[in-house]
């Protein structure tokens, strides 16, 4: 499980600028920004506002990813549903079938030595989480496709 400051870290990497924009956009400077960061100098944690204000700039998930981890959950995004129509589902359908085999496959082959490495369960643990987002995903088309 990714800790709170590489939670900030994947989530401000890709910001044009990197530390220094994100703390102008939050209305620090970047002594303050870090001091919030590594909580030295008696400065606490950001706020969950400050981390959603960051999620919201870099339009990522990472901090809804930590908390609902924090609760043995799990963050899905959501499926586009403007256009759904059959040829969608089947392809999304596909795509499940997919990665379900995907995910066999590599279980198969790690259980080939009789001890899954770390390596292998990071493989099983992504392609894991991919097979539920997917999962997730043709549910709630198959829900707006289907519903009354």
């Amino acid at each position: 499980m990714v800790n709170k400051k590489e939670m900030v870290n994947k989530t401000i990497a890709g910001v044009t600028g990197g530390k220094e924009a994100v703390a102008a956009v939050l209305g620090m400077s970047i002594d303050s920004f870090n001091n919030h960061l590594y909580e030295k100098k008696g400065s606490r944690f950001f706020t969950v506002d400050e981390l959603v204000e960051m999620a919201d700039l870099t339009e990522t998930a990472f901090v809804a990813d930590y908390f609902a981890g924090k609760v043995g959950h799990m963050v899905v995004k959501r499926p586009e549903i403007a256009n759904l129509d059959s040829v969608d589902m089947f392809d999304c359908h596909l795509h499940l079938n997919s990665v379900k085999g995907m995910l066999d496959k590599t279980i198969e082959e790690a259980k080939a030595d009789g001890v899954f490495d770390r390596e292998e369960r990071k493989a099983i643990k992504e392609l894991k989480q991919e097979y539920q987002a997917t999962f997730e995903a043709f549910m709630v088309k198959l829900d707006a496709l289907y519903a009354e």
